[in-house]
């Protein structure tokens, strides 16, 4: 039961995992939707683009676009960003490619297209997919719309509606399937490390203040890594979306799951790790678990107010709610009950999943 160490991240995130690329404001506040500009600019700098570039999610896309069958078809790319995926599509023998961005990363995206010498088969378009028309119906749609635990951003509604306007009868969406999942994790090291910090501060006792920290570290998740070894039980599957080309949109929108999970090791419970994996191609994942090699997306680790004691093989029990929240549909209201088999009260945590998370 010796504590286990927790890769600790530097500065912060954009909303989608990317580290943020802003002098003026190392956190920003998400825009509502219907005052979007905010939200795409966003994704307006390179600095971002670069972060998602390199991770090995990009490598995931490109093979399961060789995979896909592309060869004479006509695809969708929602939120094309530079370029990679549409020019990825159109060299797998996409006959035509729309390419649909609406920050202003779209014209680098056409000046990529262009230098590509794909101009003729790769579309750009500036504009929200809502609100962009195409001269066809689709055979694919392609877009990497995850956010950090899937649902951050509700990316994935934008999506949905293109399908139900685009995509042909029988046609393909890649990625195809979605799941989220959550596990508890112990963090004694960090826990240790709050508490000495307030306990001397510059040579002044703060832990007064410690019960306060923790109990705004309780409410807001942070996206950061957390090494397989602290997770302290199997995880469980709390959303499964089976089929992204015909599932409902409000099926999207809200989740209610229960959990009921056995703990590996006698340790102290500090949160619930919340991560996710989707299905490109048939049989091809792309996971973003503690135990896969790491993502831009990260982790979301949801902090228990005090630590919970749990003795091997103790079941600790639960549910997990999830609403889009009132005022921004991006972001994402959290509700996690749970307690152990051992008896004690359920505990109630709420949590707001935004881009100061």
């Amino acid at each position: 039961d010796t504590p286990l160490r927790r890769a600790r991240l530097r500065p912060p995130r954009h909303p989608r995992g990317a580290l943020m690329v802003d002098n003026q404001s190392a956190k920003r506040k998400a825009p509502s939707v219907e005052a979007s500009d905010g939200y795409f600019e966003s994704y307006a700098g390179l600095g971002i683009h670069e972060e998602m570039l390199r991770c090995r999610r990009t490598d995931a896309y490109l093979q399961a676009i060789r995979s896909a069958g592309l060869a004479g078809k006509t695809v969708l790319d929602v939120g094309c960003g530079t370029g990679v995926l549409a020019i990825a599509c159109a060299r797998a023998g996409a006959r035509k490619v729309y390419a649909v961005e609406a920050s202003a990363v779209a014209e680098c995206a056409r000046a990529v297209v262009s230098a590509s010498g794909l101009a003729g088969s790769v579309e750009v378009i500036r504009g929200k997919v809502e609100e962009v028309e195409l001269p066809e119906r689709v055979d694919v749609i392609v877009s990497e719309w995850m956010g950090c635990f899937l649902l951050y951003e509700s990316m994935l509604d934008s999506v949905l509606r293109a399908r139900d306007r685009w995509l042909k009868p029988g046609g393909s969406m890649l990625p195809r399937r979605a799941q989220m999942w959550l596990a508890p994790f112990r963090d004694e090291e960090a826990a240790e490390e709050h508490k000495a910090f307030w306990a001397d501060v510059h040579g002044i006792d703060m832990s007064c203040l410690a019960p306060i920290a923790r109990a705004e570290l309780a409410r807001r998740p942070e996206v950061e890594l957390l090494l397989a070894q602290n997770v302290i039980s199997s995880p469980s599957c709390v959303l499964d979306i089976g089929d992204l080309a015909s599932c409902d949109l409000s099926d999207c929108q809200s989740l209610c799951a229960s959990f009921d999970l056995s703990s590996h090791v006698r340790a102290e419970l500090h949160g619930f790790v919340g991560y996710f994996a989707v299905e490109l191609v048939p049989g091809q994942w792309l996971s973003t678990a503690p135990d896969a090699e790491p993502t831009h997306w990260r982790h979301v680790l949801f902090h228990c107010e005090l630590p919970l004691p749990v003795q091997q093989d103790e079941r600790i029990r639960g549910r997990l709610t999830m609403t889009q929240a009132t005022q921004n549909p991006r972001c994402w209201d959290v509700v996690i009950s749970f307690g152990v088999s051992g008896g004690g009260e359920e505990r109630t945590q709420r949590y707001e999943l935004d881009v100061r998370c």
